[in-house]
């Protein structure tokens, strides 16, 4: 083999090998990238996990509240928003308007010592305060919002109404409801936010009395999450 031939031929076998071992690291990159998707994936289900313990066991404790003072135009649930406590009936508000009456005021302050008596609130005085701290050190804060929606069925208001439609009501009476709470609960104005959706998001036809009364409600989410702390 002549002296030009050798050299095509460990110029070749450079190449291969340079390519192989470009393939090595490749393949070793996207394992770790498949081990450090998987590891993150672990560990925000596990989050996951905990923030729905905790909220299932604020389920528990208002509906206990609930059951013993008899609240039957008063529901809880969970929902993927968060607590659900759904407030329905006649004795919660008037026709057309969005002053709750007194029987729900008194309603609303049971439920509003209940949920100020919530564990979530203030992790640090329970069991959970090791986690918080892990939490906090590593750049993430424990989040809470009450968030209050208004909703209607589709009866047009009447004429008299100070109220221009039913929008305009159902963001109403869940800004009357959020006041009785923030007030009953000594939160801060910023854990709570208020929506109006009138008859947009009915739970059953408009076309029976049954429907409508079941559309006409207002709905309080108690959720948890855990945030990113804001830098100042």
């Amino acid at each position: 083999m002549d002296s030009g031939a050798y050299s095509q031929v460990i110029e070749k076998k450079a190449r291969t090998g340079w390519l192989l071992s470009y393939g090595d690291v490749i393949t070793l990159l996207i394992t770790f990238f498949i081990m450090m998707i998987s590891k993150q994936a672990g560990d925000i289900s596990r989050i996951n996990r905990w923030v729905n313990e905790r909220l299932q066991e604020s389920n528990r404790q208002i509906e206990a509240v609930i059951s013993g003072a008899n609240m039957s135009d008063i529901s809880t649930s969970l929902h993927s928003k968060g607590v659900q406590i759904t407030l329905r009936g006649q004795s919660i508000f008037r026709t057309g308007d969005a002053e709750p009456l007194p029987e729900l005021e008194e309603k609303l302050a049971s439920i509003g010592a209940s949920i100020r008596d919530l564990d979530i609130l203030d992790l640090r005085n329970t069991v959970h305060a090791p986690v918080l701290r892990e939490l906090e050190a590593n750049g993430l804060i424990w989040n809470v919002e009450i968030r209050i929606e208004g909703h209607t069925d589709n009866v047009p208001l009447s004429s008299s109404s100070k109220y221009k439609d039913n929008w305009e009501l159902s963001a109403a009476r869940a800004q009357n409801i959020m006041k009785i709470l923030q007030g009953s609960t000594g939160l801060s104005e910023k854990a709570f936010a208020v929506a109006g959706f009138g008859m947009f998001k009915p739970v059953a036809g408009n076309d029976s009395p049954e429907g409508r009364a079941l559309n006409r409600r207002v709905e309080i989410y108690i959720d948890a999450s855990i945030v990113k702390r804001q830098q100042n």
